[in-house]
């Protein structure tokens, strides 16, 4: 949008002639015409005038008026500063967010490698199996009589471990002991234990990679 447009509508907006916009800006109506027309450019006086008079949001302003017509504005004082903080701005902001981009990528590269120190692997897994709880002092082969607490079928419990403890051993619980038996054994694929990891290391990857394509699309 050129000046002189952008004049026009926020006179449309208030509803005012142009000879009453002329007269709140303090301004002659011919002046103002050829700002309208786009065959003069303002001063910085009547620049102010206008500001004050429309209530102009110099940001608001910059954000849509083309280019050339900014270039032709940058004579003004006011809007020649405010350029300045924005040209540096869209520097500065393309080039946090590929830093930022760049260390996302790092950390997550570097999460998903540790999620890998470790790959799937098989290993063998016992099954252990105890029909109940006898006394400290109790023989291991001591029965358990039928309907005493720890009978079979009332406190069994069935046990997984990958380290061989021999065809039998013996626990320590509250009450007396457990004698574990072995009575089976198969091979298992134990999953990857940092497996959990890819999930922040793609989210990070991902993330910095947006970085990049907003730094990119940055205007």
């Amino acid at each position: 949008m050129k000046f002189g447009e952008y004049l026009r509508h926020k006179r449309a907006e208030r509803g005012w002639t142009q000879p009453e916009a002329a007269a709140r800006a303090k301004i002659e109506q011919s002046y103002l015409s050829k700002l309208e027309n786009g065959k003069s450019i303002p001063s910085g006086d009547i620049y102010h005038r206008l500001v004050d008079a429309y209530r102009i949001d110099a940001q608001e302003m910059v954000g849509v008026l083309f280019p050339g017509e900014l270039d032709r504005l940058r004579e003004i004082d006011a809007l020649r500063d405010l350029l300045l903080k924005r040209s540096h701005e869209d520097i500065q902001t393309p080039r946090r967010l590929l830093i930022a981009g760049l260390v996302a990528l790092m950390i997550g590269g570097g999460i998903v490698g540790f999620s890998q120190l470790e790959p799937a692997r098989a290993v063998t897994q016992y099954t252990y199996q105890s029909i109940g709880v006898i006394a400290v002092n109790a023989p291991l082969d001591t029965d358990i009589a039928p309907g005493a607490p720890g009978a079979p079928g009332e406190d069994e419990q069935t046990k997984f471990i990958t380290q061989m403890r021999g065809p039998m051993f013996t626990e320590q619980v509250p009450g007396g002991k457990r004698v574990w038996n072995l009575v089976g054994s198969d091979v298992v694929v134990k999953a990857p234990p940092y497996r959990w990891a890819l999930i922040p290391g793609i989210a990070l990857i991902i993330g910095g990679l947006g970085c990049f394509f907003a730094a990119w699309q940055w205007r």
